[in-house]
């Protein structure tokens, strides 16, 4: 056991399932190329703000991990709690990236892109992911 899983409260079975460190090279290859073509095009800020979607997606995933990794070590889950949980947070990136999109517009809207790219990078690490258990099987 290495020293980050024991000091994770998330179940080891929750993290085989959400394996966050392909995620996470995938969204910082996608911020090189964000802040470097939005340079070339000369809205660097709308790069920055994609790189800060991509970030809340990342720390968005994570504080999913933990909850599910909390509410299934318990004998009786509540569903309710979990989907309060995952609404609020919904509700806070929410806020944040309309906010930032109407404070600093039209470059804001690259915080939307960031959240955009960061769901289709997950989306393809758990297909890959399943398609490769599948071929195990």
């Amino acid at each position: 056991m290495s020293a980050g899983e024991a000091a994770s409260p998330t179940p080891i079975h929750v993290q085989r399932i959400i394996d966050l460190k392909r995620p996470l090279l995938m969204a910082a290859a996608m911020a090189v190329l964000a802040l470097v073509a939005s340079g070339l095009l000369g809205h660097i800020l709308m790069g920055v703000f994609g790189v800060v979607g991509l970030a809340l997606g990342l720390l968005n995933t994570r504080l999913v991990q933990r909850s599910v990794g909390k509410v299934t070590v318990t004998e009786n889950p509540n569903k309710k709690a979990l989907a309060f949980s995952a609404l609020g947070r919904l509700a806070i990136i929410t806020a944040i990236a309309i906010g930032i999109y109407f404070l600093v517009r039209p470059d804001g809207i690259g915080i939307f892109l960031g959240l955009a790219v960061f769901q289709l990078i997950m989306i393809a690490s758990t297909s890959a992911s399943a398609v490769k258990g599948l071929r195990q099987q």
